[in-house]
């Protein structure tokens, strides 16, 4: 998409491994520099949905390198860039259309590549083309795709369809048909858009009766009419070639309440539950020394990325501190041991030169800093973190709601007003 839907150089490729979340159809994987033939400037527009898409994949030297100078909100007053193409990543509903339509008649961009999140229905189409033809436009419009990109990418094997209240819309007495047959249909979207980017057909089992079922309906109704993948082949056509169909198995969330009510004490769940935290952003505010207001800290979480995070997110917490603790230790003593090689003679050689074996010292000292002064950063980043959940922890007696939660769960609970009260 960023690439302005065409093929790649020679030697490059467009997608990732396969089996792999991550969005090929977002993220070529390119060593092109940016401002280049293939890899020109552009601009990137979106509305708030698909920015929840973009923003857990790509920071802003990322989009950078992939040649976008600007990515602004489809909503936001844009002011006119007539020598740069736009790529534009947008829900299909009409209010988007019509602006795209102004943005075309105005002359904002040299181009406008037109990338929807989901598919493009036919009577919007038509309705769009009519739009740009009487302002005569049309020339503006460079390309139209359906990318089937709903769903929220959070690592590379982990996404989400961000339904926001989908589970209290479904379970409300007083929703009709007519919602419920859409939030479906939305839900059934969302996991066909996960298809279409892993180009693996899945054999879908659910439980008969109720959401499941009508789901997996429309899912399979989804892949049957799709032009490519009911044949066998990928979402961009190509032949698919692995010979193992992935399962996917649907389920409602009522066949199992105690798993997303329940509470567990392992790094990443809490910092999912006592700090802000959303699209891998987390976000707390400390206080300073000599300062009366708390100053805020923003940190991003990448577990495809972080070597600790990926490690860790899932240990108890108290043996996250630890670990942190003891690779903080080691990475700074490690530190000093090269700032005192590159300040000293560092030794002599084995042939007794020690010219020879400090040069080589220096070498080693000034190739290997950096990834360790890189280590450092993200193991202090960590340090803050595990801070901050510590001071929530204290503060709102997590252990006591801990042990309560588990005695209710599993039964053993019993009427104690003073454990109770918290």
């Amino acid at each position: 998409m960023l690439a302005l839907n065409s093929d790649p150089p020679p030697g490059e490729t467009s997608s990732t491994n396969e089996g792999d979340l991550d969005n090929y159809t977002i993220l070529p994987v390119t060593s092109t520099p940016a401002g280049s033939a293939h890899n020109q400037w552009k601009i990137l527009i979106y509305d708030k949905p698909c920015r929840s898409i973009i923003s857990p994949l790509l920071s802003v030297s990322q989009l950078r390198s992939r040649g976008v100078t600007l990515h602004l909100l489809l909503s936001s007053d844009r002011e006119p860039i007539p020598d740069v193409p736009a790529v534009y990543f947008i829900e299909p509903t009409r209010a988007n259309l019509a602006i795209i339509a102004q943005d075309c008649a105005r002359g904002l961009y040299a181009a406008a590549h037109l990338n929807f999140v989901t598919r493009l229905p036919r009577d919007l189409m038509e309705e769009f083309a009519r739009l740009v033809v009487q302002s005569g436009s049309l020339d503006r419009i460079a390309g139209v795709h359906d990318q089937y990109l709903d769903y929220v990418c959070l690592e590379r094997n982990l996404f989400t369809l961000n339904k926001v209240d989908s589970y209290v819309l479904y379970n409300n007495s007083g929703v009709t048909e007519t919602a419920i047959e859409i939030a479906m249909s939305e839900i059934a979207f969302g996991l066909f858009s996960v298809v279409a980017t892993l180009g693996q057909v899945p054999v879908i089992r659910c439980p008969k009766g109720g959401a499941p079922e009508m789901v997996a309906r429309k899912l399979n109704k989804l892949i049957a009419d799709h032009p490519t993948l009911s044949r066998g082949k990928g979402h961009s056509g190509t032949a698919l070639q692995s010979h193992h169909r992935p399962l996917l198995v649907i389920l409602d969330r009522n066949s199992d309440l105690i798993t997303p009510i329940q509470h567990t004490s392992t790094y990443q769940a809490l910092i999912d539950d006592v700090l802000q935290h959303s699209a891998n952003r987390v976000e707390f505010s400390v206080m300073q020394e000599g300062k009366s207001k708390p100053i805020s800290k923003r940190f991003d979480l990448d577990a495809d990325e972080d070597p600790f995070y990926s490690r860790h997110k899932f240990n108890p917490f108290p043996e996250a501190i630890e670990s942190n603790g003891a690779e903080l230790q080691s990475v700074t003593a490690r530190q000093r041991e090269i700032q005192s090689k590159t300040a000293g003679d560092g030794g002599a050689s084995a042939d007794g030169d020690p010219m020879a074996s400090g040069v080589a010292d220096l070498s080693s000292a000034v190739s290997s800093l950096p990834a360790l002064m890189e280590r450092k950063k993200q193991l202090e980043v960590h340090t803050s973190i595990l801070q901050a959940v510590m001071n929530e922890v204290a503060a709102r007696d997590i252990p006591q709601f801990y042990e309560l939660e588990s005695s209710l769960a599993t039964g053993s609970y019993k009427n104690d007003l003073a454990k109770a009260k918290h």
